[in-house]
């Protein structure tokens, strides 16, 4: 047996296997290409701009869509309110964001991009646009288009499904 994750599965003995193996669960793949990429976009293009991973998520998504609340951030990163709340009061202490009252709801608030953070997003996104992009060198381009897809399709159904269950 060598030294690869399938000989490390196998060696285990357990009398507890089911008939598939952790590979084939599609949660454990999609996160773990997730940590992985993220891994490696901290590591060349967040790290060295002093930036966490939900911090670019957070600036990200401001950068794209524009001034937003911090709902609709949790709700397009898919991040825990709680988590986008102290993520952007840390991005406001360090002069990234702004906050400004909501016209139309006074007890909201709009996060927005400080002309910093709006120059540290146009830095920085190039750089994970390209170590993100570089998993389409693995994909013809009709396959990567079918796995865009086929992601979109399969984080509707999730939208489907959570929208059904109690919060």
């Amino acid at each position: 047996m060598g030294d690869t994750p399938t000989a490390a599965r196998n060696m285990t003995g357990s009398n507890n296997r089911q008939d598939f193996e952790i590979d084939d669960l599609l949660q454990f793949q999609v996160v773990t290409l997730g940590n992985k990429l993220g891994l490696s976009i901290l590591r060349r293009a967040l790290a060295p701009n002093n930036l966490s991973i939900r911090e670019w998520r957070v600036i990200c998504v401001m950068f794209i869509y524009g001034p937003s609340m911090a709902r609709q951030i949790s709700e397009i990163t898919a991040l825990d309110p709680a988590h986008v709340s102290r993520t952007v009061h840390q991005l406001k202490r360090r002069g990234i964001v702004s906050f400004h009252d909501n016209p139309d709801d006074k007890r909201q608030i709009i996060v927005d991009l400080t002309d910093e953070g709006t120059d540290l997003a146009r830095d920085v996104l190039p750089q994970v646009t390209e170590l993100s992009n570089s998993i389409r060198e693995v994909f013809s381009a009709d396959e990567f288009t079918q796995l865009i897809g086929y992601l979109q399709r399969a984080n509707d159904h999730v939208d489907q499904m959570l929208a059904t269950e109690p919060d």
